[in-house]
């Protein structure tokens, strides 16, 4: 019999799709390390969002949320090469 681990509710501010996303490093860094996987997917799964544009917690989620299902999408797809430097 599995052991249950009982967790706290979040609480209501901890997700405000508004609040500005230079306010939470944490999505900031999920954004980042989402782009370079949305940049190896195959040209036509890549979502071509300018990530510069991402400026509120909503938009982040919004695309985590697209470059995930790209990924799913891809269907294990192999990446795309990167030449020298690049």
């Amino acid at each position: 019999m599995a052991n249950i681990i009982k967790l706290q509710k979040a609480d209501r501010t901890a997700y405000n799709p508004n609040r500005p996303l230079e306010k939470n490093q944490l999505i900031q860094s999920q954004v980042t390390h989402f782009h370079v996987a949305d940049l190896e997917l195959p040209p036509e799964l890549q979502t071509g969002i300018d990530i510069a544009t991402v400026l509120t917690e909503g938009q982040a989620g919004d695309y985590i949320r697209r470059v995930t299902q790209a990924i799913h999408s891809s269907g294990g797809l192999k990446p795309v090469k990167k030449g020298a430097g690049g």
